[in-house]
């Protein structure tokens, strides 16, 4: 078994990194499953796109992370293959910026992709499309028998293309992320499945964040948790899980198996900036009796829109509510059903009628019932938040306080909600889990 991985090479500038309060560099795009491959042992070359000047350092990294052979055969002028992250934890959207991309231009090197193909003659082909042409590689992809796997997280429109061409497709790999999953699918993993169901391609790798993944072939799902570890960063995180994944499976290991240790593997990833560290855990993964027992998180892109999440907070108009926008957006980002009580039901000023401040305190109360769980943003000392935190904690249900500033003294307050989260990040990963333990129907591995 020998992969081939094609695709684009980026700068990843990751912003706010709080690794030492410094700005992360390292290299991207095919190099996240180039160090997956190299960590696992499995042989690889690589068939990349980018701009020139980066050319010395792609050999450098290549040779380190043992990559049989190495191909330029794109050239991007005009941009220079930078990305600025601005969130590497993926609270909410990553806020991904690739600068100067809308003036590139891409010179494809029709020599060398048949190079590529004819000297390395890979089993398995993971192709990451981009700012380049595909029209060559398939053509030529065609005319042996590579297993194709496609990454679906960007070019969508060329993925369109593909399926209409009717190209054979062993892997149509998408997050719950991407544009294709969200938008051409509606958000559905029954849309998503009949791409296998209708013959366009053989299976389905869906990967759901911090909710685990699901794997559709032979018209069954199968589903891994997702490890919880402290997250570095989870950029490249789901291109880890595709290489290990892909190998493990065509090297004819158990489906479930094969899921797990992608989603052990790709926890790991998400846990270390330094390649050293994530190639020792490796070394040291579980056995098979091991990891089918190792307990996570699954919890589906459907099932978390059932789970509703209160915002307990001071988000009135003369406040700054900046970090009650930023949860609220994660959340949805992450497919919740947040709420913010004065926005839904109304704010209350005091002088209203008192028939009218019994209604929007009965809608509260209501809406109080319906969320599973409370997020209290400590802003200031309102009162309001203390006895909605105070209302859920008696009803059993998990509370969990956000407290950007560290703020939060009152010996009753830090003692009656369930965690207390500084980040959030750190809320968003207290999300999953209360809401996975939660859901009533707490989704189990499929058997095949």
């Amino acid at each position: 078994m020998k992969f081939l991985l094609i695709g684009e090479v980026y700068t990843d500038v990751h912003l706010h990194s709080y690794e030492e309060d410094k700005n992360i560099l390292r290299l991207g795009g095919i190099f996240h499953s180039a160090r997956a491959l190299h960590a696992h042992s499995v042989e690889y070359s690589l068939a990349y796109i980018s701009p020139s000047y980066l050319k010395a350092s792609i050999s450098k990294w290549a040779q380190q992370l043992c990559a049989t052979s190495l191909y330029h055969v794109g050239e991007i002028n005009g941009c220079p293959n930078v990305i600025f992250i601005s969130d590497s934890v993926e609270a909410g959207d990553q806020g991904y910026n690739d600068i100067l991309y809308k003036q590139f231009e891409t010179e494809m090197s029709n020599e060398l992709i048949d190079r590529a193909f004819n000297s390395e003659l890979p089993t398995d082909i993971i192709l990451y499309p981009g700012k380049f042409s595909m029209d060559y590689l398939i053509s030529n992809i065609q005319n042996y028998s590579y297993r194709l796997h496609i990454d679906c997280q960007y070019g969508v429109d060329q993925v369109i293309e593909l399926l209409e061409k009717g190209i054979e497709i062993e892997t149509f790999i998408i997050s719950t992320s991407s544009k294709y999953f969200q938008d051409i699918c509606s958000g559905s993993s029954a849309v998503l499945a009949t791409l296998v169901d209708t013959g366009k391609v053989k299976s389905v790798l869906l990967k759901e964040n911090r909710g685990g993944a699901r794997y559709y072939r032979d018209s069954i799902w199968t589903g891994t948790p997702a490890y919880p570890m402290v997250t570095a960063h989870s950029v490249g995180v789901g291109d880890c899980f595709n290489s290990a994944f892909l190998s493990y499976f065509y090297a004819e290991k158990d489906v479930q198996i094969s899921l797990r240790n992608a989603s052990y593997s790709a926890a790991w990833y998400a846990s270390t900036w330094k390649h050293e560290e994530y190639c020792e855990m490796i070394n040291n993964l579980p056995s098979e009796n091991e990891i089918k027992e190792l307990k996570g998180i699954q919890l589906s892109w459907e099932t978390r829109k059932k789970q509703h999440v209160y915002i307990a907070a001071p988000d009135f108009p003369d406040v700054d509510t900046l970090w009650v926008d930023k949860l609220y957006e994660a959340l949805q980002y992450h497919n919740f059903s947040p709420h913010r009580p004065i926005q839904e039901n109304g704010l209350i000023n005091g002088v209203e009628p008192d028939f009218q401040q019994l209604e929007v305190y009965n809608k509260d109360i209501l809406l109080l019932e319906k969320c599973s769980v409370l997020v209290a943003v400590l802003l200031n000392d309102d009162p309001g938040t203390y006895v909605e935190i105070g209302w859920m904690a008696a009803k059993g249900k998990p509370t969990i306080l956000f407290d950007p500033s560290m703020a939060a003294r009152n010996l009753f307050l830090r003692k009656t909600v369930s965690r207390i989260c500084f980040t959030l990040g750190e809320v968003i990963d207290a999300i999953y889990e209360y809401t996975y333990v939660q859901a009533e129907s707490g989704e189990k591995d499929v058997q095949i």
